[in-house]
């Protein structure tokens, strides 16, 4: 009898299960994600700067070849937040920041969806699907924030074409710490736009249906929230930016994340078994599905097949949508009676408990126990042994450096030191074309380093550059199985 009592608060429901996974993913893969480009380390600089001199910079500064050049920082929020929380609580605490957000975003997708259905075996399945696919990109960046804001703001404007109650400033409010957080804050807008889209057409081809006041309240949230990405250090710039950054031809070239997904390649299966099934389903489905939600499945399925850089939006856009297609599920027999097993014993259950025991438990063990030690910068990954020697052994003069390595030495070099190059610093291309000459030996490339007065370079030991430089007389100053220091 006792058991009873207690078994209501301590027996977990599907969603803690889900809950309960994805957090044991992003723990185990969370070293992964820490070294799986340079990014980071130039997020948690610019947060430190922008604490200690109490504003966001507006010019570049840290890499010399566009010092005092306009630079906007459209992340710089998501650097403060990353820099506190390693401040506090090391690189550990940033991937336990990444399972929090993760969860929060499948846990609020899959809650919303298996409601909305009624459904929760199928749901379930479909947002493990999709929080696969979205695995292929998972890192510890900002973008993380832009997940679980997505999948509120589709909750948000889904409840709002059903006409049910939501007041209509959560939209520019979230907006607004949305655009400070992360540059996918356009995929708010574009969610807008699919809705908005959706009630156009049926206003023109099928007004019987059609709802004029839901059409207003979407249009007037697409305008506030429009008018609310304004609201940010740089006003319009980041528009301006994020747009010449994608329609760059030369430097979307050089980025691989920037490329179409290559099926052929193991890890993109996942997303291209997603892709044919949400064919099947959306063939099989009785009923219409609304057509703001075929447009926003058909660009958001666009946008993922041009560039592998918006998987991870593609698997929270098709399991949300395709949700809907699954209530026929519900006439076979086996499912049926699973579902209502479930449902009857969900509807007893007390689970909330569950996540909160979960993140404390996995926090006080990964931020307090041995296991702090497992995420960190890796040494063949990053110039760890390198920088450290720097750091006992200062260079003066102008460097050049490998891009990838260039936020990891800002973040323990800068300001005696800036870099050649980072990852994050060229939005026109200008300076990686000049990188990309110097590694490649292309014509010219000792003139680059002339004009730049470079003075000595931290690159990879077994690089053609290497090579050409000893053969010039550049004393090596340090080397080890990742990185050489050589001098003039």
């Amino acid at each position: 009898m006792g058991f009873m009592k207690i078994k209501p608060f301590l027996l977990p429901r599907l969603q803690d299960v889900f809950f309960l996974i994805v957090f044991l993913a992003v723990l185990i893969f969370g070293q992964r994600m820490l070294n799986l480009d340079g990014d980071l380390p130039r997020h948690l600089l610019t947060g430190k700067l922008i604490l200690q001199t109490g504003k966001v910079p507006t010019t570049e500064p840290f890499i010399y070849p566009y010092e005092g050049r306009l630079y906007v920082s459209h992340e710089w929020l998501s650097d403060v937040i990353l820099y506190l929380v390693q401040l506090v609580s090391g690189e550990a605490g940033i991937v336990l920041l990444a399972g929090i957000l993760l969860v929060s975003t499948f846990s609020i997708l899959y809650s919303y969806s298996s409601s909305r259905v009624g459904l929760r075996i199928p749901v379930f399945l479909i947002t493990a699907w999709g929080a696969a696919a979205t695995s292929i990109n998972w890192s510890l960046r900002p973008y993380l924030f832009s997940m679980l804001f997505l999948t509120i703001w589709l909750v948000w404007t889904d409840r709002l074409a059903h006409d049910e109650k939501i007041p209509l400033w959560y939209f520019p409010a979230l907006m607004v710490v949305w655009v400070n957080l992360h540059g996918e804050f356009i995929t708010g807008i574009l969610v807008l736009v699919a809705y908005a889209g959706g009630w156009i057409w049926d206003y023109l081809f099928n007004r019987s249906d059609v709802n004029l006041f839901i059409g207003k309240r979407i249009g007037l949230v697409l305008l506030f929230s429009t008018i609310a990405t304004l609201l940010n250090p740089a006003g319009i710039r980041p528009w301006t930016i994020m747009f010449g950054f994608v329609n760059n031809d030369y430097l979307m070239s050089r980025m691989y994340e920037a490329n179409s997904p290559n099926f052929q390649q193991p890890q993109f299966l996942v997303l291209l078994a997603l892709l044919v099934f949400s064919i099947v389903l959306l063939s099989l489905k009785k009923g219409r599905l609304a057509t703001g939600k075929v447009f926003l499945l058909a660009g958001f399925t666009a946008m993922s097949l041009m560039a592998g850089r918006n998987v991870h939006l593609y698997g929270i856009v098709a399991p949300f949508v395709l949700a809907e297609t699954l209530v026929g599920v519900r006439e076979v027999g086996l499912v049926s009676r699973l579902e209502e097993t479930i449902a009857g014993v969900e509807n007893q259950l007390k689970g909330i408990l569950w996540p909160i025991i979960i993140t404390l438990a996995f926090g006080c063990l990964r931020l307090f126990g041995d296991f702090k030690r497992i995420y960190h910068f890796d040494p063949q990954v990053f110039p760890v042994d390198a920088v450290r020697w720097l750091e006992t052994h200062p260079q003066q003069g102008p460097m050049f450096n490998n891009l990838d390595w260039g936020g990891y030495i800002e973040f323990h070099l800068w300001p005696e030191q800036k870099t050649f190059i980072d990852s994050m610093a060229d939005v026109t291309g200008e300076v990686t074309r000049m990188f990309e000459s110097v590694v490649i030996l292309d014509t010219g490339w000792e003139d680059v380093l002339s004009n730049y007065q470079v003075d000595w370079a931290i690159i990879p030991p077994e690089s053609m550059l290497a090579n050409a430089l000893r053969s010039k007389g550049w004393r090596v100053l340090y080397e080890d199985k990742t990185a050489i220091i050589l001098r003039r």
